[in-house]
């Protein structure tokens, strides 16, 4: 592993080799072995297998797990676990095709990885498989959490989770993915006490007016079905109602606040968010001023000075 301890922290280039392990069979795991990880595969001949760069970036190592970390800010390297949003590219085979911006491939929604309506636990069937545009379509536009990535990058998604699932009445802005930082938490039902804004690992931020509460003493929710179908009722009426003049002059002024920090290169996290928000609201700038250069760069410059 002497290459590996040369190459770490190191800038490598997609083709590059990593690192060298012998293979010899029935033997134990010898020293020079390694665990791949993301940006990295392995290429196997009846000798040795090497682990070769997938992606340019700087090696990483922890203990005998290597990684490559992307130094392309317009990439994203899906990781279980990430809070993706994606747009319907095609359905078909059982699973749906979305598209994720900055990512190399399609990826995948399986039909058995989606709630089915009213929550209902069951084996799909091909009745299911045949009504699959009645779920989704294309051009939707879906939240997703990423389930699995595979070796050669294809990533599967699910939205087994109330939050997830289609999208409606809302607006969606994309930013560079390196410009989203992973945290605890992505998904934010009452931003500033009036949005629900999705920070897409991705780099698609999804943003709407916030839901209705509904009040579950005088109506308990008793199991997960019918907190399905408490939460599609939610869905079904933001969907269809408008929004009023004041609405969409907030959910605008919160779409330019977030372009004031892609402008200007500055991490998209909800603290510079809400102060680029709240920042323009006092010195009264204009929806349409808010993305003029000398404006961006004076409501960010606090948030680049960090």
């Amino acid at each position: 592993m002497n290459e590996v301890d040369w190459l770490k922290h190191q800038l490598v280039v997609p083709g590059q080799v990593i690192a060298v392990a012998s293979v010899s069979e029935g033997a134990e795991e010898s020293d020079d072995s390694f665990l791949r990880g993301h940006g990295t595969y392995i290429e196997k001949t009846r000798t040795e297998q090497r682990l070769i760069a997938s992606v340019t970036g700087i090696v990483q190592r922890v203990n005998k797990l290597i990684t490559v970390e992307s130094v392309c800010s317009s990439i994203y390297d899906a990781h279980t676990g990430d809070l993706v949003v994606g747009r319907i590219a095609a359905v078909g085979g059982a699973r749906w095709s979305v598209t994720l911006i900055g990512h190399a491939k399609m990826a995948s929604l399986p039909l058995s990885g989606v709630h089915l309506p009213g929550g209902v636990q069951r084996i799909r069937t091909a009745q299911d498989a045949r009504e699959m545009r009645q779920y989704l379509e294309e051009g939707d536009i879906v939240s997703a959490e990423v389930h699995k990535v595979q070796a050669d990058g294809t990533v599967f998604l699910h939205t087994r989770s109330f939050r997830y699932g289609k999208l409606e009445n809302g607006c969606v802005i994309t930013v560079s993915p390196s410009l989203v930082p992973r945290r605890k938490n992505h998904y934010f039902d009452s931003f500033l006490d009036r949005f629900e804004v999705l920070f897409g690992c991705n780099g698609m931020i999804w943003m709407q007016r916030k839901l209705q509460t509904t009040d579950t003493t005088t109506n308990p929710v008793d199991s997960n079905q019918d907190l399905a179908e408490l939460q599609e009722r939610r869905r079904d009426e933001h969907a269809s109602l408008p929004y009023s003049p004041e609405e969409r002059k907030s959910l605008a002024r919160l779409r330019n606040s977030i372009e004031c920090l892609r402008l200007t290169h500055t991490l998209v996290i909800p603290e510079s968010v809400e102060e680029v928000f709240k920042k323009s609201i006092e010195l009264n700038i204009s929806l349409a001023d808010m993305i003029l250069p000398q404006n961006a760069i004076h409501l960010t410059a606090s948030q680049r000075a960090l």
